[in-house]
Order: C-alpha cells, then sequence, then structure tokens
C-alpha cells in the first residue's frame, strides 16, 4: 500500500497536469463521501464522477488509475473491522495548509455525500455530525494561530471527522441491509 504522503503527492501531480480543480484532499472526501452515502459505484459511475468532480472532459489514465486504487482501498478501509480507515492528508509542516486540507476533505465528503444519495434518515448522531463536517469545511485561513494548542485541536478534529464518517458510513451500511428482505 502507499503512504498516504506518497499518495497525496501522486495524485496531486496527476490532477495539476491534468488541469484539474481540486486537490488531493478534496478527492479523498468525496470518495468517501460517495461511498458513506451508500452508493456502490462501478468503474464506469466512479471515472464519470471523477470527470465531472474535476471539471475535465477525459481523465487521464494515470489519474483515473490512482482514483480507482484509492475508491478501492477506501471501501475497504471503511468497511473494515480494524479501524484502519485514515483520511488522505498533506503532510506539511505548515499548521494552515494542513487546516485547510481538512477544510477541503469535508468539502468534498459533503459534495460525494450528496452525490451518492443516501436514501436513510439518520440518526440525530450522524446528522449532527454532518453539521460539523459542513462546519470544518468552511475553515477561514486568516484564523489559524500556530501554537501548539492548534496543533492539538487539529489532530483532534482530524480524529473526530474520521471517526464520524465510519460511523456515518456504519449506520447507512446497516440501514441499507435492514431495508433488504429477509431469507430463511
Amino acid at each position: 500500500m502507499t503512504s498516504e504522503t506518497n499518495r497525496f503527492e501522486l495524485l496531486a501531480n496527476a490532477m495539476l497536469s491534468s488541469g484539474g480543480q481540486a486537490d488531493p484532499s478534496e478527492l479523498h472526501g468525496f470518495i468517501c463521501g460517495v461511498l458513506a452515502a451508500g452508493a456502490e459505484p462501478d468503474n464506469e459511475r466512479w471515472q464519470r464522477e471523477l470527470a465531472e468532480f474535476l471539471d475535465l472532459e477525459a481523465v487521464p489514465a494515470d489519474l483515473n488509475r490512482g482514483f480507482l486504487q484509492l475508491a478501492v482501498e477506501s471501501r475497504k478501509q471503511l468497511g473494515g473491522s480494524d479501524f484502519s480507515f485514515r483520511l488522505v492528508l498533506c503532510d506539511d509542516d505548515d499548521i494552515v495548509a494542513r487546516t485547510l486540507a481538512l477544510g477541503h476533505w469535508c468539502e468534498g465528503f459533503l459534495h460525494g455525500f450528496g452525490i451518492g444519495g443516501a436514501k436513510a434518515k439518520l440518526l440525530p448522531t450522524s446528522e449532527e455530525a454532518l453539521k460539523d463536517i459542513g462546519a470544518i469545511a468552511q475553515v477561514d485561513a486568516d484564523h489559524v494561530d500556530e501554537s501548539e494548542e492548534a496543533e492539538q485541536q487539529l489532530l483532534e478534529l482530524q480524529e473526530y471527522v474520521r471517526v464520524a464518517v465510519l460511523n456515518i458510513f456504519t449506520e447507512v451500511q446497516g440501514k441499507q441491509t435492514d431495508d433488504g428482505p429477509t431469507v430463511h
């Protein structure tokens, strides 16, 4: 498996060379949002969603390959029992850059969750988590403090988002299997 830092850089380079209008954090958030909403896109739909998300006429093969690999790995991590799911964020020394990356991730997640079309009514805790993710997506770089306390708060926010997404994914998946026919 590719390290998250290396994956971020590879995706950033592929997106930049293709002219895509997003960053890798936002793209990963989008993937996770689609999956958390309960959608199970096939490769053709993923490619179409990627082109629309990045506002591209055609997706270069290397970007499509990296995107599909990230989507498959994200699905495995979200559905796994080992809680290995991690947000793809930049590994910059600058707290402002990392804070903005988390905001972009959250923005992508909300976009993907909307595209994924979750049909089930969420529990109040998940509804609240979606609102919190929306608030985090509105982060303002001018209000980011460079201190150890801010560093700790950023780590706590990242963990909150990670766990919230796992909970939303699990809840939606559970409701989808509950709605199906019972086989005896």
